[in-house]
C-alpha cells in the first residue's frame, strides 16, 4: 500500500499541525512514512505545504511526483489549486472554501470558485464557520482534517487519539472543541460521498457542502436522500447556487425550505 498526500495552506492556518497528527497516527497504525515541508518563508500568510507519503513498506523519498498524489488537503482554496498537478486522475481534493487574501493579485473569488468546483473529486467545506460553531475558529484545520479522514488509510479513532494527545495540555474545552470540529468534517465528507454516489453532479455537491452546518455526527440517511432528490430535480442547479450564496451556514434540515 502506498498513499501520497499533499497538505497546503498559508502560514498560521495549522497545516503543519495536520501533518503532526497524521504522522503520529500513521506511526500508531504501524505504517511507514516520510514527510517534507515548506514553511512559507517563515512568515505568517506565506504559503505552507507538506508532502506526506504513507506505506506499509519502507519509503525511499519524501518527494511526490506529478500525477501520483491520492489526496490534496488544503486549508485555503487557492492553495488547493496550486497543487492539482500532483493529483492522480482518481485523486481527491479536500479544502476549506474560505479565501485568505495574502497576495495583491489574488484571483476574483467567483472565478476561483468556478475553477475549484470543476475539480471532479472534491470535498469542499466552510471549515472556518464550522470551527467557530464547534467552539474555536482556530480549529479550522481540524475540520479540514476531519473531512479528509474518511479518505485516508488510517483508522478514525487513531486520528482522534492523536488530536486528544496534541490538545490535552490546553485543557478539556479545547480538546472537545477540536473533536467536534473533526467530527463535523467527517460528517461533511460522508455527506459529499453519499450525494455523489446518488448521481448528483460534483459541482452542485461542492456548492451545497460548502455552506451546510454539519453536526459532529453522520448526516441522517433521510436528510441525505432529501438533498439528493432536491439537487437532482429540475431546479437542482438553481438550488445549489442559492445555497452557496447564503451569507451564513444553512441548517441541514432546511432542504425543503430552500426556494429556487
Amino acid at each position: 500500500m502506498n498513499f501520497d498526500l499533499v497538505l497546503a495552506g498559508v502560514g498560521g492556518q495549522g497545516v503543519l499541525t495536520i501533518a503532526w497528527v497524521l504522522d503520529h497516527a500513521a506511526h500508531g497504525a504501524g505504517l511507514r512514512l516520510k514527510q517534507s515541508e515548506v514553511h512559507g518563508m517563515a512568515q505568517r500568510g506565506g504559503a505552507v505545504s507538506a508532502f506526506v507519503r504513507l506505506s506499509d513498506a519502507p519509503v525511499a523519498s519524501d518527494l511526490i511526483v506529478a500525477g501520483s498524489a491520492s489526496l490534496i488537503v488544503a486549508v485555503e482554496p487557492l492553495e488547493a489549486l496550486r497543487y492539482t498537478g500532483l493529483l492522480r486522475l482518481d485523486g481527491t481534493v479536500v479544502c476549506d472554501v474560505t479565501p485568505m487574501v495574502n497576495i495583491d493579485n489574488y484571483p476574483d473569488h467567483a472565478a476561483l470558485y468556478d475553477v475549484l468546483f470543476s475539480v471532479p473529486n472534491l470535498v469542499a467545506v466552510d471549515a472556518t464557520r464550522l470551527a467557530q460553531v464547534a467552539g474555536t475558529v482556530k480549529a479550522q484545520n481540524t475540520v479540514v482534517l476531519g473531512a479528509a479522514a474518511p479518505l485516508l488509510p488510517l483508522p478514525i479513532d487513531t486520528i482522534e487519539a492523536q488530536l486528544v494527545a496534541l490538545f490535552e495540555p490546553k485543557g478539556d474545552r479545547i480538546v472537545q472543541a477540536n473533536l467536534r470540529a473533526f467530527r463535523k468534517g467527517c460528517a461533511a465528507s460522508g455527506f459529499v460521498q453519499a450525494l455523489r454516489a446518488a448521481g448528483v453532479p460534483s459541482a452542485r455537491v461542492a456548492r451545497v457542502s460548502s455552506r451546510l452546518g454539519f453536526a459532529p455526527h453522520p448526516v441522517a440517511a433521510d436528510l441525505v436522500a432529501a438533498w439528493a432528490d432536491r439537487l437532482l430535480g429540475p431546479h437542482g442547479e438553481a438550488t445549489a447556487v442559492q445555497v452557496f450564496a447564503a451569507p451564513r451556514l444553512v441548517p441541514l434540515d432546511a432542504v425543503h425550505a430552500v426556494t429556487a
